[in-house]
């Protein structure tokens, strides 16, 4: 067992050419640190003898984390994502990815997970795949070996003013309050209201950093929260508690955070906003993402399609009235 826990502490344990080393990761560190500790201490041994390392995907893992998962968007969300991984990794080996995976959708499927829930955690398992075919450390892409589960439904919940007004007003810091006003007005996502900290000319300033897509966006403050003042000095963990709890408070248990940028766009929508404007809006890379949303505006196809027989009935009018 590579990473192990021994009372209140994280410890590693693994070999290299029958020699065996071990360490703790200190008081406080989580599993994360210690499978990260074990997997630079690997390397540092493997190079120091000369041997060829072996790796696991554990070190793929920690590897990961260290050099391209910091540069993800929600990370207390992923941290979690890979603790729910890390229970079925036991030290395997890289090579044993696909095995892994099976043991990571298995478990989900016992538990009765949402498939799109195990999914984000297979999909771990496939990025580090494929991350460690180019790092070297395996010789087939067995990232493509790694199905998905079938059946993943996207989520549709509006919210509606008065439901959203509920779960504000349950809110017991008046930050985490004002976080779940902007968030069903605006559509902006838990980690760019908690990032966000510059308005200018009345628009909310969204960096690339923060944005999901990776490109800046301007959004503008609700009219209805002139004095908005950021940052609003919550955390993730606080926003979430609070946001649980009031949830429960209001009478809506089965609703989530990420629900009120799906309100959003309804209200945009709602109040004759244009897929364009609300692609803008939400920052997504196409009005093709955005179209999921079409079943919104019906009353917009209906008015197209009326349009459109009013134009093919004057043509044909004006080609009756020529040939008379």
């Amino acid at each position: 067992m590579a990473v192990y826990k021994r009372g209140d502490r994280w410890h590693y344990r693994f070999q290299i050419d029958g020699r065996s080393f071990s360490g703790s990761a200190g008081a406080g560190a989580s599993r994360t640190a210690a499978v990260q500790l074990e997997a630079q201490r690997r390397a540092q041994i493997a190079a120091e003898s000369g041997c060829a390392a072996r790796h696991s995907v554990d070190d793929a893992l920690a590897r990961w984390l260290r050099d391209y998962a910091g540069r993800l968007k929600g990370p207390a969300s992923l941290h979690s994502k890979v603790r729910a991984v890390v229970q079925h990794t036991h030290g395997a080996d890289i090579t044993e990815i696909v095995e892994v995976a099976a043991k990571v959708r298995a478990a989900g499927v016992a538990a009765n997970l949402s498939a799109a829930t195990i999914n984000r955690r297979l999909a771990i398992l496939r990025r580090i795949a494929n991350l460690a075919h180019q790092w070297g450390w395996i010789e087939q892409p067995l990232g493509a070996r790694i199905k998905m589960m079938p059946g993943e439904k996207a989520r549709h919940v509006y919210l509606s003013p008065d439901d959203v007004e509920r779960i504000a007003a349950a809110c017991g810091h008046q930050g985490c309050a004002t976080a779940v006003r902007l968030s069903a007005r605006t559509g902006l996502r838990e980690t760019e209201i908690l990032r966000a900290d510059t308005i200018r000319e009345g628009l909310i300033m969204v960096s690339a950093q923060d944005a999901k897509s990776g490109r800046p966006r301007a959004v503008p403050v609700p009219p209805d929260m002139p004095d908005l003042r950021l940052p609003l000095g919550i955390t993730y963990h606080q926003l979430r508690r609070e946001f649980e709890a009031a949830r429960t408070v209001a009478g809506l248990p089965h609703a989530r955070f990420h629900d009120l940028r799906h309100t959003a766009a309804s209200w945009w929508l709602a109040t004759g906003s244009s897929l364009a404007t609300v692609r803008d809006l939400l920052g997504h890379s196409s009005v093709a993402v955005t179209s999921r949303y079409l079943h919104l505006l019906p009353g917009d196809l209906k008015r197209g399609a009326a349009a459109v027989a009013a134009m093919l009935d004057r043509t044909k009018t004006a080609q009756d009235d020529a040939s008379d």
